[in-house]
């Protein structure tokens, strides 16, 4: 079992014994996995973390905002700032004062709902949209560091596991993001 103590190597070589067992039909100790597959993936947070917590104090955003943000780039449309408060486990007065703090930013825009005026839609600008993305990048990073450090066996590996996976899982497929130069 891979131990979060251990080397990234013997990380990597255990993800991909187990990588290439998944190739041949055999029984899977799935607490094993399990514990090896969060060796993987602590591995891959902490290095991203890095970049990701650097991005965002370089951003000078609070939590809250950033929350916000984020909550408004995955759903991909307008919300009403009630919405967004309720949706994140937030009173709507602090969701009001870091949409107030977005909006003079130019992170989001704010309007009069059309049917309730007393109720405010948020919806990112451009600006604002930039800034999920730019964590996302941050995190992509890390994975692309990892990728760099594994040899041509652990990619493949790796590569196969990924595509088994990914085909099979359209929810987990869902997350991929676009490549540079590809169009959406």
């Amino acid at each position: 079992m891979c131990d979060p103590a251990h080397t990234r190597n013997s990380c990597v070589n255990a993800i991909v014994a187990l990588m290439q067992a998944s190739v041949e039909p055999v029984t899977v100790d799935r607490s094993t996995l399990t514990h090896d597959m969060y060796a993987l993936a602590a591995y891959l947070l902490r290095a991203a973390n890095v970049g990701t917590f650097n991005a965002i104090a370089e951003m000078d955003l609070s939590f809250t905002q950033i929350k916000a943000l984020c909550a408004l780039e995955a759903d991909g449309e307008e919300r009403s700032v009630g919405a967004l408060a309720t949706s994140l486990g937030l009173s709507v007065a602090a969701m009001s004062r870091a949409v107030d703090g977005l909006f003079e930013r130019g992170l989001v825009d704010r309007e009069e709902d059309p049917d309730d005026r007393r109720m405010k839609r948020v919806r990112l600008t451009d600006a604002g949209l930039a800034v999920p993305r730019g964590l996302s990048e941050a995190r992509l990073s890390a994975l692309s560091d990892l990728r760099g450090s594994l040899d041509d066996e652990q990619a493949g590996a790796l590569a196969h596991a990924a595509a088994l996976i990914l085909e099979r899982r359209e929810d987990i497929a869902a997350y991929r993001p676009a490549q540079e130069g590809s169009t959406p």
